[in-house]
């Protein structure tokens, strides 16, 4: 597999009070010793500035994903996380400690830090899986800079999507041009902290693939600090579940939003999918011989109009979470104005040196089934094709009794059949002494999506019937509407 090393200048790391610095040759010792276990990977220059400031840090309590994020984002790294892994022993014995300890065959860049604290040393390697390569991008801006994002991504990832996140705290979609080989122009138009963010598509469905943090205007490069330090994970996983639609809801709160109001049976998915990630090892939005959320949710017969989902691993739900509110993709599924119900679905393995917990967010905007509207789907499906006719210039549809009762049993043929495909109707229509006539029939879960009907802008159609039929499916799932749109001329 090709591969490209993004290199950065650097200033030194300063190491914190109380550490020493490494003795001379310890760190080139300890990725010596490394070297013939590493098979393709690559020791990273600007991994290892970061393992090194890790390994300086005056406590010897594991490394939480919040010191990890700040670590990388003042090295200049892009890697969006990184597998931590942590060696203490004598100077002399920590070279073989390192080598002893490394198993990680599936990454392809290692970064290596090591430090002296008095008789004990300690070495840590950040180990990274890169899916993509970078040219080098400007961590330092003045307010107004414009920059361009260019990289590669590695097969078989493709359809870059890139996002970002300013000082105010809201996410942008940013367009980016190509498919493998891909660029984005970036406006910096504020002081602050950015965060520039690369997804791509795969086996696994969307993943972030890479993660920048740029200073504008002088600002901290890295995340401050949290106020306090992690809490702990609660023993009832309600609890645990809890907190995090709290988290969601304050969010929303900051930003003028609705709160998301939760749903047993989105819970109930969630927990499945978080439960199937823990069995497997792995996050991901498509595990092997599961469906997306989407997929997921039709087989539970949960209706729904669009779908949401945010991913994410670590030692409790709510680092988990705070991990999603800083990746900008993630941020923008949290603050999406469309979306109305939420799950939060939590499964972990507390037991042991290091616990984990794997958390499934899905964020859902209900079908619309006209349920809270004063006209009947058949009307408000009626009032988005005059809108269409209208938009597209077209003299509007008369309405047509005789063509509603067609369409009518029409709806309901497909919802009996569960195949929105008709046969016959056209015919029929046409026996009713017209000279034109066609059907457009689909399933949808909103009376608005009827504005895809590919008739509606044909001017020789002049008259309308149009039949609704709410009901479940196998195969499409529950409560959508099944509609049909009878034109003649």
């Amino acid at each position: 597999m090709a591969r490209a090393v993004l290199l950065l200048v650097l200033s030194a790391l300063a190491a914190p009070a109380g550490a020493r610095a490494p003795p001379p040759g310890l760190e080139e010792a300890c990725q010596a010793a490394l070297q013939p276990r590493l098979g393709t990977a690559a020791i990273d220059p600007v991994l290892s500035r970061a393992a090194h400031a890790l390994a300086a840090r005056p406590s010897a309590e594991p490394v939480t994903s919040a010191q990890l994020r700040q670590a990388l984002d003042e090295a200049g790294a892009f890697d969006p996380t990184a597998t931590v892994l942590s060696v203490s022993a004598a100077a002399g014995d920590l070279p073989a400690a390192v080598a002893r300890a490394f198993r990680e065959p599936e990454i392809t860049h290692v970064g290596l830090g090591a430090a002296d604290r008095g008789g004990v040393a300690r070495a840590v390697l950040l180990l990274a899986q890169r899916q993509i390569t970078l040219e080098p991008f400007p961590r330092s801006l003045e307010p107004e800079s414009r920059a361009v994002l260019r990289g590669a991504l590695l097969p078989p990832l493709r359809g870059p999507q890139v996002f970002t996140t300013g000082p105010a705290g809201r996410p942008r979609a940013v367009a980016a041009r190509g498919d493998g080989a891909f660029e984005a122009s970036l406006a910096f138009d504020r002081a602050g902290r950015w965060l520039v963010e690369v997804l791509a598509s795969g086996p696994r469905g969307p993943q972030v693939v890479a993660l920048l943090a740029v200073s504008v205007g002088g600002a901290p490069v890295a995340a401050p600090p949290p106020a306090r330090g992690p809490r702990a994970e609660p023993a009832d996983v309600a609890e645990s579940e809890a907190q995090v639609l709290d988290a969601v809801n304050r969010l929303r709160a900051r930003h003028g939003l609705l709160p998301l109001v939760p749903r047993l049976a989105l819970r109930d998915a969630a927990r499945r999918h978080s439960g199937a990630m823990l069995a497997q090892g792995q996050v991901a939005h498509l595990l092997p011989g599961g469906a997306d959320a989407g997929g997921r949710l039709r087989a539970a017969r949960i209706p729904f109009r669009r779908v949401l989902e945010n991913l994410a691993r670590d030692a409790t739900a709510l680092a988990a979470h705070a991990s999603l509110e800083e990746s900008p993709a993630h941020l923008a599924n949290l603050l999406s104005p469309d979306v109305e119900q939420v799950g939060i679905g939590v499964a972990r393995h507390l037991s042991g040196a290091e616990p984990v917990v794997y958390l499934t967010e899905l964020f859902v905007q209900p079908v619309d089934d006209s349920s809270e509207s004063r006209l009947r789907p058949e009307a408000r499906v009626r009032e988005v094709l005059w809108q269409e006719r209208k938009k597209r210039g077209q003299p509007p549809l008369l309405a047509d009794p005789m063509l509603d009762e067609l369409a009518a049993r029409a709806a309901r043929a497909m919802l009996q059949a569960d195949d929105p495909g008709l046969q016959g109707f056209d015919a029929e229509a046409l026996g009713l002494r017209r000279k034109i006539a066609a059907v457009d029939s689909f399933v949808a879960s909103s009376p608005e999506l009827a504005a895809r009907s590919k008739n509606v802008g044909d001017a020789r159609l002049r008259r309308v019937g149009i039949g609704v039929a709410i009901g479940d499916s196998p195969r499409y799932g529950a409560g959508l509407l099944w509609i049909a749109a009878v034109y003649t001329d």
